[in-house]
């Protein structure tokens, strides 16, 4: 005899959790990337200071500079390397922090910080790869040449760092940072997504950025480079220990 049977009900799962793992936010991770890309930005300084004593090789003659670099190739190649590393992660880090202090990226302010971030990131790639491509050239050219050609060798490699230095050091380091770090700290406050001492203090970082451009602007009002870039650092670094820190607790 045939008999009736009832067809099985799906259980439901009684924890979802275990099997769908909750949405992370991006905190962990750009901690990380933050600690990571606030390290790096000193690489550069170890490298290139112990092989042509640089930042402070920049205010050296021509001469010099090209002399320096081709006695010391490798290592100028690999320190604007880390260099330029450094810059590139700016995108990321600062496309991070929007995203955190907006909830997403699909807030306008956020998409404009993000934005920023990005320029700076491609205009700092622009100036640092002057070092990596024509300056090792002109060096190389200098060193073999007779003295009337190492004139006009060093016009143009004076003319090269100018206009790269507008670009990676002027809108790259100076103005577009500033407009995302100013951007992030008002957002950060008003919205509470980070400590208020951090929000605060982007802002003073980004104040500190802006003013390395006010030179190219005759507006006499010397930040040293050092300082500010080194704020911003230092930012990132008590940023990301914070990020790591709330994810943990």
């Amino acid at each position: 005899m045939n008999t009736l049977s009832l067809p099985e009900t799906a259980t439901p799962d009684a924890s979802p959790a275990s099997t769908k793992p909750a949405a992370r936010g991006p905190g962990r991770d750009l901690g990380a990337l933050l600690i990571a890309d606030a390290l790096l930005s000193f690489a550069p300084v170890v490298v290139l200071g112990a092989a042509i004593g640089w930042p402070a090789s920049l205010d050296h003659p021509a001469a010099e500079q090209l002399a320096a670099i081709h006695a010391n190739a490798g290592m100028v190649t690999l320190g604007y390397g880390l260099y330029l590393l450094y810059s590139i992660l700016i995108a990321p880090v600062m496309a991070g922090l929007a995203a955190r202090a907006f909830g997403g990226l699909q807030h306008p302010l956020a998409m404009t910080m993000a934005a920023f971030g990005a320029l700076s990131a491609l205009a700092r790639a622009i100036g640092i790869l002057r070092w990596l491509t024509v300056m090792p050239m002109l060096a190389t050219a200098h060193a073999a040449a007779d003295p009337t050609a190492r004139t006009q060798i060093e016009l143009v490699f004076n003319a090269v760092n100018e206009f790269g230095g507008g670009i990676g050091e002027i809108l790259g380091v100076s103005l577009f940072m500033a407009l995302s770090m100013g951007a992030l700290g008002v957002a950060a406050w008003r919205r509470a997504a980070l400590p208020r001492w951090l929000a605060a203090s982007a802002v003073v970082v980004a104040a500190a950025l802006a003013a390395l451009a006010l030179p190219a602007f005759r507006i006499d009002l010397h930040m040293p480079v050092a300082l500010a870039v080194s704020m911003l650092s230092l930012w990132m670094l008590a940023a990301g220990v914070w990020l790591l820190r709330e994810r943990r607790g």
